[in-house]
C-alpha cells in the first residue's frame, strides 16, 4: 500500500481527498497538514511515499516545500494539486522536482490515476494543463497537430501500436511522425524524445 500525506489549508479539501482515497485499497492517508512547515515536519516523521500538496499555503508554500524535501527527504514524491491552470506555475513546480501537477477540478478517478502513475515511477499532468501547454506553444518547434497528438501519447508511455490504434493511423505513420518530431526538436535519440515529452507534458492522456 502506498502512503500519502495530504497538504492543504482548506479542511473541506482535505476531507474530500481523504474520503476518496480511503475507498481505495492501494493508498493510505497517513496524515494531513494545513501548511508547508507542518507538512515538512510530518514528512520527516511519517516518511510518506507521496505528498499531495497545494501550492499557495501559509508559512511554506508548495514550491518552498519541494525545495526542502529535495534535500531532507529526496525519496518522497510530490504531486501539486492547484487551482492555477497556468504554464508558469506548472513549469516552476516541475523544475523544482514535482512528479505531477493536478487541477482541483479533476475527477476522483483522475486523482487515483495520477497517484498510480507517480507511485509506479512516472509523472502525471492533468489533461487540461497538458492541452493548455500545447496551445501556448510550449514546444520549441512548430509541430503539426498530429505530431502534437503523438508526442502527448508518448509522454503517457503509449506504444507505437497503441498510438496508431488510437489515432486510426498505421504504425509506419507513427514512426514517420516520431522521426519528424525528433528532427524538429533536434533530439538525437528516441529516448531523448520520450524524456522531452515526459518533462514537458507529463501523462495527461490515456493510451
Amino acid at each position: 500500500m502506498t502512503s500519502v500525506l495530504l497538504v492543504d489549508d482548506h479542511p473541506l479539501v482535505q476531507d474530500g481527498l481523504k474520503m476518496r482515497l480511503d475507498t481505495t485499497e492501494e493508498f493510505e492517508v497517513v496524515g494531513t497538514a494545513a501548511d508547508g512547515q507542518q507538512a515538512l515536519d510530518l514528512v520527516i516523521r511519517l516518511k510518506p511515499q507521496i505528498v499531495l500538496t497545494d501550492i499557495n499555503m501559509p508559512k511554506l508554500n508548495g514550491i518552498q516545500l519541494l525545495e526542502l524535501l529535495a534535500v531532507q527527504s529526496p525519496e518522497t514524491k510530490v504531486i501539486m494539486l492547484s487551482m492555477h491552470n497556468n504554464k508558469v506555475y506548472v513549469q516552476n513546480a516541475m523544475c523544482h522536482g514535482a512528479k505531477g501537477y493536478l487541477l482541483k477540478d479533476i475527477t476522483s478517478c483522475e486523482l487515483v490515476n495520477a497517484l498510480q502513475a507517480v507511485a509506479n515511477g512516472g509523472c502525471y499532468i492533468s489533461a487540461g494543463v497538458s492541452n493548455q501547454l500545447f496551445e501556448s506553444g510550449k514546444t520549441s518547434a512548430a509541430l503539426s497537430k498530429r505530431e502534437q497528438q503523438v508526442l502527448q501519447r508518448l509522454a503517457s508511455g503509449c506504444s507505437n501500436k497503441k498510438i496508431a490504434d488510437k489515432l486510426s493511423i498505421s504504425i509506419r505513420t507513427v514512426e514517420t511522425h516520431t522521426l519528424k518530431i525528433r528532427r524538429k526538436l533536434k533530439l538525437d535519440s528516441s529516448a531523448a524524445m520520450i524524456k522531452y515529452a515526459i518533462d514537458n507534458y507529463g501523462s495527461g492522456i490515456e493510451c
